[in-house]
């Protein structure tokens, strides 16, 4: 299965008020924080960006539906590579972890998904794998209008890991999202910077 991992760099950060790539924890941005945790993984690593040149140090996956958030991505990767499978990474995930991310990967072999729900029910769809297969509904979600990726999980044949099979994950950190300032902050206390 050729599978490429792709970052999604994030759209206009209106909650945060600035590019989240751009953010930082200890000396490092969050983009290149997740690309050093995750190129090991990949023969091909992408940024998925709405418009080229945003970082020209990478390797851009450019949106063929500017503004139709994390699905436009998903659907760039398919359509403009010749991948059988793509894990996408929220760039915003500062604690993203090689090791599940390659357990997602092992055990997303059958299904059009693997995804990880947490034990309240809710699913992480911005740090999973979608196979080629599911690209009908994702066209859909996105001809309707629907940007929201857990609608797509919901639509297709998705391989759920739950939380209580992934014991040895502190998901509550591995998937943090900084979304916010205040999320920011937590993320900054948890490796002891100001």
């Amino acid at each position: 299965m050729a599978v490429i991992g792709v970052i999604l760099s994030g759209g206009r950060s209106s909650r945060m008020g600035e590019d989240k790539a751009a953010l930082s924890l200890t000396g490092q941005n969050f983009l290149a924080r997740i690309t050093a945790e995750l190129s090991p993984l990949f023969d091909e690593l992408y940024v998925s960006v709405d418009r080229p040149g945003r970082y020209p140090d990478y390797r851009e996956l450019v949106d063929l539906r500017p503004g139709g958030g994390p699905l436009a991505g998903l659907e760039a990767a398919f359509l403009r590579t010749g991948a059988e499978a793509v894990f996408l990474a929220a760039v915003d995930l500062p604690f993203a972890d090689r090791t599940l991310a390659a357990d997602i990967l092992a055990k997303g072999r059958y299904g059009d998904a693997c995804a990880v729900r947490r034990s309240d029910g809710a699913a992480e769809p911005l740090f999973a794998l979608y196979r080629r297969s599911c690209l009908p509904a994702l066209t859909a979600c996105l001809d309707q209008g629907c940007r929201a990726a857990r609608t797509l999980l919901d639509r297709v044949d998705c391989r759920w890991l739950e939380e209580r099979q992934l014991p040895e994950f502190c998901l509550e950190r591995v998937l943090w999202n900084v979304n916010t300032r205040e999320d920011l902050r937590q993320a900054a206390d948890w490796v002891g910077e100001k």
